[in-house]
Protein backbone atom coordinates (compact mmCIF):
# COMPACT_ATOMS: atom_id res chain seq x y z
CA UNK A 1 0.00 0.00 0.00
CA UNK A 2 1.23 3.44 -0.84
CA UNK A 3 -0.19 6.40 1.04
CA UNK A 4 0.72 10.08 1.13
CA UNK A 5 0.27 12.55 4.00
CA UNK A 6 0.31 16.31 3.45
CA UNK A 7 -0.66 19.15 5.78
CA UNK A 8 -0.13 22.03 3.37
CA UNK A 9 -2.95 24.18 2.01
CA UNK A 10 -3.36 24.12 -1.73
CA UNK A 11 -3.24 27.25 -3.90
CA UNK A 12 -4.85 27.37 -7.32
CA UNK A 13 -2.56 28.43 -10.12
CA UNK A 14 -3.80 31.52 -12.02
CA UNK A 15 -2.17 32.06 -15.39
CA UNK A 16 -2.29 35.03 -17.76
CA UNK A 17 -1.77 34.94 -21.53
CA UNK A 18 -0.27 37.99 -23.26
CA UNK A 19 0.25 38.55 -27.01
CA UNK A 20 2.34 41.10 -28.88
CA UNK A 21 1.07 43.12 -31.81
CA UNK A 22 3.37 43.93 -34.71
CA UNK A 23 3.14 47.43 -36.21
CA UNK A 24 3.05 47.96 -39.97
CA UNK A 25 5.87 50.04 -41.41
CA UNK A 26 4.80 53.58 -42.34
CA UNK A 27 5.34 55.40 -45.69
CA UNK A 28 4.40 52.50 -48.00
CA UNK A 29 1.98 52.76 -50.91
CA UNK A 30 -1.44 51.15 -50.82
CA UNK A 31 -0.26 48.40 -53.17
CA UNK A 32 2.70 47.71 -50.94
CA UNK A 33 0.59 47.43 -47.78
CA UNK A 34 -1.74 44.78 -49.16
CA UNK A 35 0.70 41.87 -48.66
CA UNK A 36 1.30 43.18 -45.12
CA UNK A 37 -2.43 42.99 -44.38
CA UNK A 38 -2.49 39.40 -45.64
CA UNK A 39 0.51 38.67 -43.44
CA UNK A 40 -1.30 40.21 -40.47
CA UNK A 41 -4.31 38.06 -41.29
CA UNK A 42 -2.17 34.91 -41.44
CA UNK A 43 -0.52 35.82 -38.16
CA UNK A 44 -3.89 36.43 -36.54
CA UNK A 45 -5.09 33.02 -37.75
CA UNK A 46 -1.99 31.31 -36.38
CA UNK A 47 -2.35 33.14 -33.07
CA UNK A 48 -6.03 32.18 -32.85
CA UNK A 49 -5.14 28.54 -33.54
CA UNK A 50 -2.39 28.64 -30.91
CA UNK A 51 -4.72 30.23 -28.36
CA UNK A 52 -7.36 27.58 -29.11
CA UNK A 53 -4.80 24.84 -28.49
CA UNK A 54 -3.69 26.48 -25.26
CA UNK A 55 -7.30 26.83 -24.16
CA UNK A 56 -7.97 23.15 -24.88
CA UNK A 57 -4.89 22.11 -22.87
CA UNK A 58 -5.97 24.41 -20.04
CA UNK A 59 -9.44 22.87 -20.05
CA UNK A 60 -7.92 19.38 -19.73
CA UNK A 61 -5.72 20.56 -16.86
CA UNK A 62 -8.78 22.04 -15.17
CA UNK A 63 -10.63 18.72 -15.52
CA UNK A 64 -7.77 16.89 -13.78
CA UNK A 65 -7.53 19.51 -11.03
CA UNK A 66 -11.29 19.44 -10.46
CA UNK A 67 -11.23 15.65 -10.19
CA UNK A 68 -8.44 15.75 -7.60
CA UNK A 69 -10.12 18.59 -5.68
CA UNK A 70 -13.34 16.58 -5.60
CA UNK A 71 -11.48 13.63 -4.12
CA UNK A 72 -10.05 15.80 -1.31
CA UNK A 73 -13.54 17.13 -0.55
CA UNK A 74 -14.93 13.58 -0.54
CA UNK A 75 -12.25 12.51 1.95
CA UNK A 76 -13.18 15.32 4.34
CA UNK A 77 -11.98 18.61 2.87
CA UNK A 78 -10.08 20.78 5.34
CA UNK A 79 -10.32 18.06 8.00
CA UNK A 80 -7.76 16.08 5.96
CA UNK A 81 -5.09 18.70 6.66
CA UNK A 82 -5.67 18.58 10.42
CA UNK A 83 -4.25 15.05 10.61
CA UNK A 84 -0.61 15.35 11.67
CA UNK A 85 -0.01 11.67 12.37
CA UNK A 86 -1.87 8.37 12.14
CA UNK A 87 -1.46 4.82 13.41
CA UNK A 88 -3.55 2.00 11.92
CA UNK A 89 -3.74 -1.67 12.81
CA UNK A 90 -5.57 -4.49 11.13
CA UNK A 91 -5.64 -8.08 9.93
CA UNK A 92 -4.39 -9.62 6.68
CA UNK A 93 -5.78 -12.50 4.66
CA UNK A 94 -3.65 -14.12 1.97
CA UNK A 95 -5.41 -15.87 -0.92
CA UNK A 96 -2.88 -18.73 -0.91
CA UNK A 97 -2.94 -19.41 2.86
CA UNK A 98 -5.50 -20.11 5.56
CA UNK A 99 -3.21 -18.60 8.22
CA UNK A 100 -4.15 -14.98 9.02
CA UNK A 101 -1.59 -12.21 9.48
CA UNK A 102 -1.43 -8.72 10.93
CA UNK A 103 -0.90 -5.25 9.49
CA UNK A 104 0.09 -1.93 11.04
CA UNK A 105 1.08 1.42 9.58
CA UNK A 106 2.52 4.68 10.93
CA UNK A 107 2.32 8.04 9.18
CA UNK A 108 3.70 11.40 10.23
CA UNK A 109 3.35 14.71 8.43
CA UNK A 110 4.68 15.91 6.20
CA UNK A 111 5.98 12.78 4.47
CA UNK A 112 7.14 9.97 6.75
CA UNK A 113 5.49 6.55 6.59
CA UNK A 114 6.06 2.95 7.65
CA UNK A 115 3.96 -0.16 7.17
CA UNK A 116 4.57 -3.61 8.66
CA UNK A 117 2.97 -6.74 7.26
CA UNK A 118 3.29 -9.99 9.21
CA UNK A 119 2.38 -12.81 6.84
CA UNK A 120 2.82 -16.59 7.00
CA UNK A 121 5.96 -16.27 4.87
CA UNK A 122 7.54 -13.66 7.16
CA UNK A 123 7.64 -9.95 7.95
CA UNK A 124 7.58 -7.27 5.25
CA UNK A 125 8.39 -3.62 6.02
CA UNK A 126 8.09 -0.64 3.71
CA UNK A 127 9.14 2.80 4.97
CA UNK A 128 9.92 6.33 3.84
CA UNK A 129 12.05 8.45 6.19
CA UNK A 130 11.44 11.74 4.40
CA UNK A 131 14.24 11.37 1.87
CA UNK A 132 14.73 7.65 1.24
CA UNK A 133 12.48 4.65 0.85
CA UNK A 134 13.65 1.39 2.36
CA UNK A 135 12.19 -2.10 2.19
CA UNK A 136 12.78 -5.17 4.32
CA UNK A 137 11.60 -8.70 3.63
CA UNK A 138 12.50 -12.23 4.72
CA UNK A 139 14.84 -12.30 1.69
CA UNK A 140 16.74 -9.09 2.43
CA UNK A 141 16.42 -5.31 2.19
CA UNK A 142 16.75 -2.60 -0.42
CA UNK A 143 17.12 1.17 -0.29
CA UNK A 144 16.00 3.55 -3.07
CA UNK A 145 15.96 7.34 -3.19
CA UNK A 146 13.05 9.28 -4.64
CA UNK A 147 11.64 12.78 -4.71
CA UNK A 148 8.87 13.24 -2.19
CA UNK A 149 5.54 14.93 -2.77
CA UNK A 150 6.55 17.55 -0.19
CA UNK A 151 9.52 18.63 -2.31
CA UNK A 152 7.18 19.14 -5.26
CA UNK A 153 4.93 21.31 -3.09
CA UNK A 154 7.91 23.37 -1.86
CA UNK A 155 9.12 23.94 -5.42
CA UNK A 156 5.69 25.04 -6.58
CA UNK A 157 5.14 27.33 -3.60
CA UNK A 158 8.54 28.96 -4.19
CA UNK A 159 7.18 29.98 -7.58
CA UNK A 160 4.04 31.37 -5.94
CA UNK A 161 1.58 28.63 -6.83
CA UNK A 162 0.60 25.02 -6.20
CA UNK A 163 -1.96 22.66 -7.67
CA UNK A 164 -2.75 19.08 -6.78
CA UNK A 165 -1.82 18.23 -10.35
CA UNK A 166 1.75 19.37 -9.58
CA UNK A 167 2.22 16.13 -7.64
CA UNK A 168 2.27 14.36 -11.03
CA UNK A 169 4.76 14.72 -13.85
CA UNK A 170 1.85 13.92 -16.18
CA UNK A 171 -1.89 13.45 -15.67
CA UNK A 172 -4.88 13.17 -17.98
CA UNK A 173 -8.44 11.83 -17.85
CA UNK A 174 -8.78 8.67 -19.94
CA UNK A 175 -12.53 8.11 -19.79
CA UNK A 176 -14.79 5.97 -17.65
CA UNK A 177 -14.88 2.40 -16.37
CA UNK A 178 -16.85 0.21 -13.97
CA UNK A 179 -15.06 -1.06 -10.84
CA UNK A 180 -16.93 -3.56 -8.65
CA UNK A 181 -20.26 -2.16 -9.84
CA UNK A 182 -19.23 1.50 -9.37
CA UNK A 183 -19.02 3.89 -12.31
CA UNK A 184 -15.61 5.59 -12.18
CA UNK A 185 -13.60 8.32 -13.89
CA UNK A 186 -10.16 7.05 -14.94
CA UNK A 187 -7.09 9.23 -14.42
CA UNK A 188 -3.80 8.20 -16.05
CA UNK A 189 -1.03 9.75 -13.96
CA UNK A 190 2.66 9.51 -13.17
CA UNK A 191 3.49 10.70 -9.64
CA UNK A 192 6.77 12.66 -9.55
CA UNK A 193 9.65 10.23 -9.14
CA UNK A 194 7.43 7.14 -9.36
CA UNK A 195 5.96 4.70 -11.84
CA UNK A 196 2.82 5.51 -13.89
CA UNK A 197 -0.57 4.30 -12.69
CA UNK A 198 -4.28 4.46 -13.41
CA UNK A 199 -6.54 5.91 -10.71
CA UNK A 200 -10.27 5.11 -10.71
CA UNK A 201 -12.41 7.70 -8.90
CA UNK A 202 -16.06 6.98 -8.06
CA UNK A 203 -18.17 9.09 -10.43
CA UNK A 204 -20.81 9.65 -7.72
CA UNK A 205 -18.77 10.17 -4.54
CA UNK A 206 -15.33 11.22 -5.80
CA UNK A 207 -13.63 8.56 -3.64
CA UNK A 208 -10.78 6.45 -5.04
CA UNK A 209 -11.93 2.91 -5.85
CA UNK A 210 -8.87 1.42 -7.52
CA UNK A 211 -5.23 2.03 -8.38
CA UNK A 212 -3.75 0.05 -11.25
CA UNK A 213 0.03 0.07 -11.62
CA UNK A 214 1.79 0.24 -14.98
CA UNK A 215 5.12 -1.60 -14.90
CA UNK A 216 7.53 0.02 -17.37
CA UNK A 217 10.42 -2.27 -16.42
CA UNK A 218 11.10 -6.00 -16.78
CA UNK A 219 8.49 -8.39 -15.29
CA UNK A 220 8.94 -9.27 -11.62
CA UNK A 221 8.29 -12.65 -10.03
CA UNK A 222 5.98 -11.04 -7.45
CA UNK A 223 4.52 -7.86 -8.87
CA UNK A 224 1.85 -5.55 -7.44
CA UNK A 225 -0.81 -5.16 -10.13
CA UNK A 226 -3.59 -3.17 -8.45
CA UNK A 227 -5.15 -2.03 -5.19
CA UNK A 228 -8.95 -2.15 -4.77
CA UNK A 229 -10.59 -0.10 -2.02
CA UNK A 230 -13.73 -1.94 -0.96
CA UNK A 231 -14.82 0.13 2.02
CA UNK A 232 -14.24 3.51 3.69
CA UNK A 233 -14.93 4.62 7.28
CA UNK A 234 -14.98 8.11 8.74
CA UNK A 235 -12.53 8.82 11.57
CA UNK A 236 -12.07 12.34 12.99
CA UNK A 237 -14.02 13.76 10.06
CA UNK A 238 -11.86 12.04 7.43
CA UNK A 239 -12.77 9.04 5.28
CA UNK A 240 -10.06 6.39 5.19
CA UNK A 241 -9.88 2.97 3.47
CA UNK A 242 -10.63 0.25 6.00
CA UNK A 243 -11.02 -2.75 3.65
CA UNK A 244 -8.75 -2.96 0.63
CA UNK A 245 -7.17 -5.63 -1.56
CA UNK A 246 -3.63 -5.69 -2.90
CA UNK A 247 -3.62 -7.80 -6.06
CA UNK A 248 -0.21 -9.29 -6.89
CA UNK A 249 0.79 -11.44 -9.85
CA UNK A 250 0.61 -14.65 -7.78
CA UNK A 251 -1.66 -13.88 -4.79
CA UNK A 252 -4.04 -11.33 -3.26
CA UNK A 253 -3.80 -9.71 0.17
CA UNK A 254 -7.00 -8.48 1.82
CA UNK A 255 -6.38 -5.97 4.62
CA UNK A 256 -9.06 -5.05 7.17
CA UNK A 257 -8.38 -2.10 9.47
CA UNK A 258 -9.89 -2.34 12.98
CA UNK A 259 -8.01 0.43 14.83
CA UNK A 260 -7.17 4.01 13.83
CA UNK A 261 -5.48 6.64 16.04
CA UNK A 262 -4.94 10.18 14.74
CA UNK A 263 -2.60 12.91 15.97
CA UNK A 264 -0.62 10.72 18.33
CA UNK A 265 3.13 11.21 19.04
CA UNK A 266 5.44 9.19 16.76
CA UNK A 267 9.23 9.40 17.04
CA UNK A 268 11.11 10.16 13.83
CA UNK A 269 13.51 7.31 14.62
CA UNK A 270 10.73 4.82 13.84
CA UNK A 271 11.01 5.60 10.14
CA UNK A 272 14.81 5.30 9.92
CA UNK A 273 16.46 2.30 8.29
CA UNK A 274 17.91 0.18 11.14
CA UNK A 275 20.83 -0.75 8.89
CA UNK A 276 21.64 2.93 8.40
CA UNK A 277 21.78 2.70 4.59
Amino acid sequence: MKKAVSTLSFLLLMSAVASAQNARPAGHTRAATAPSRRSDSDQTARLAKSNAGNAEAADKDDEVEQLLDRNVIALGGTAVFKIKSRIMRGSVEMSTSDVPGTFESYEKAPNKSLSVLNAPSGQFIQAYDGSKKWLQSPWGGMVATEQSGLEVVKQSLSKGSFRLKDLFSSASIKGRAVVDGHATVVLAATPVGRQPLLMYFDADTGLLRKQEFVNSGPPQEVELKAVYIDSYAQVDGVKIPVVFRQVYSVFTLTIRIYEVKDNVPIEDSLFENPKGN
